[in-house]
């Protein structure tokens, strides 16, 4: 009697599939809910309609932007963890590795937002952290929900590490650099006004934590 052992597949990536439903359905319920605001921020590059519509400071805790944020959370966690599966230091089926990056990064974003609103009260300028935090976080949650679908195929299709990364990170880059310039556009009086405490507020919470963050991941692996 002859006997073929079979080797089993264990690679499964169903919490992943679990989370893409999850936020497509968070997508389609925030559609539905919100319909006219949902318009207006789908054409956040190419209109300033939704910024100059809901600029109170109040939307910053409003039901769209808690969900869009959830959107965004999910599709970065989502891209650093495939990310970090392509060099070798995870596998993209590994669980508890991406809770890991996920925390990290839920912890990261709300403390430098908390970090944020100090510095905002010690300079007597809250008004204007809350006006670019409200910004800020609408067009980072675009971008998150522009590359969901691209992320949600990365997922599902295998490429070669060469391939994928640069294009997809350079893409990535290439999104947020646009978006930022139109931030700086739309509102250039608001920035002058505040000149050197946004040059202080952009070097101290928008390029250093990601410098620092570099360092720590570069020199944990070494």
């Amino acid at each position: 009697m002859e006997i073929d052992f079979l080797h089993r597949n264990i690679f499964s990536i169903d919490w992943a599939t679990v989370l893409f439903v999850l936020t497509f359905a968070a997508i389609v319920i925030t559609r539905v809910t919100f319909p006219n605001r949902f318009d207006d921020f789908l054409r956040l590059a190419v209109s300033n309609k939704y910024l100059s519509t809901y600029r109170d400071s109040n939307n910053m805790k409003s039901g769209f932007t808690i969900s869009m944020f959830f959107v965004q959370m999910i599709s970065l966690s989502l891209f650093i963890h495939y990310i970090v599966s392509l060099t070798g230091y995870s596998q993209v089926s590994n669980f508890a590795a991406y809770l890991r990056i996920l925390s990290i990064l839920v912890f990261f974003v709300l403390v430098k937002y908390f970090l944020e609103k100090i510095i905002a009260v010690c300079f007597n300028m809250e008004d204007f952290a809350e006006q670019y935090n409200l910004v800020k976080v609408s067009y980072r949650s675009y971008v998150g929900l522009l590359f969901f679908p691209v992320i949600a195929i990365m997922f599902y299709n295998r490429f070669s590490f060469h391939h994928i990364l640069w294009i997809v990170v350079g893409l990535f880059l290439l999104f947020n650099i646009i978006l930022f310039g139109l931030l700086l556009k739309n509102h250039q009086k608001t920035f002058n006004q505040f000149l050197f405490y946004f040059i202080l507020y952009l070097c101290t919470f928008e390029i250093a934590p990601y410098i620092i963050l570099y360092r720590w991941f570069v020199v944990s692996k070494t």
